[in-house]
């Protein structure tokens, strides 16, 4: 009776402990590639969402956000995306006929050589609306580009899609929500895999 209550405690103590874990399910992109160092040069394009209506298109929000990872530099460019050749750069104005379906944004993560990413574009449906933070007048039925960003920029560095509901790098989000504009662990333990 006592070893049976002695291993009855020990498999409680096992799940308790693995219940006090955060529960880790990121993936990288296949075959595992990284940037050469960090900061990673990422560039928005000046042309903006033309839904947006924060008074840049949601540019400036978009620079903002996407330092949320920490091995990124943000700043704007007049220049557009050009693939295949860094830096790697946010298109918020088109789809690069890319993004056509249901996808709200798109990130173009085969340019690299070895394990060494060398480009990574990203381009947005234009048939969707966005709102940003830097927007006043709240949000009906438009989707986040700050968030929406932030995801894509994880594929950027080289993370792909996590199967843990509420991290940034999920692969999907509803209208109005505001949540991936921040890392979650498992979207940090991605990071930290990498750089």
């Amino acid at each position: 009776m006592k070893k049976h209550n002695i291993l009855a405690l020990g498999i409680a103590a096992i799940l308790t402990l693995a219940a006090a874990e955060p529960a880790m399910a990121y993936t990288l992109l296949s075959p595992r590639r990284a940037w050469a160092s960090t900061p990673i040069a990422v560039r928005v394009y000046t042309t903006g969402n033309s839904t947006v209506n924060d008074g840049s298109g949601g540019v400036s929000a978009t620079v903002s956000a996407i330092k949320a990872w920490g091995v990124v530099s943000s700043s704007t460019t007049s220049q557009q995306a050009v693939r295949g050749s860094a830096p790697a750069t946010i298109m918020l104005n088109n789809n690069g006929k890319i993004c056509t379906g249901s996808c709200l944004a798109a990130t173009l993560t085969g340019y690299y050589s070895g394990n060494t990413i060398y480009d990574a574009d990203v381009y947005t449906n234009t048939r969707y609306s966005y709102t940003s933070s830097k927007e006043t007048d709240g949000c009906s039925g438009e989707f986040d580009i700050d968030g929406i960003m932030v995801h894509e920029v994880g594929h950027v560095i080289g993370i792909g899609h996590s199967s843990v509901s509420g991290a940034t790098m999920y692969p999907s989000v509803a209208a109005c929500n505001y949540n991936n504009r921040t890392l979650e662990n498992d979207d940090t333990a991605a990071k930290n895999d990498l750089y």
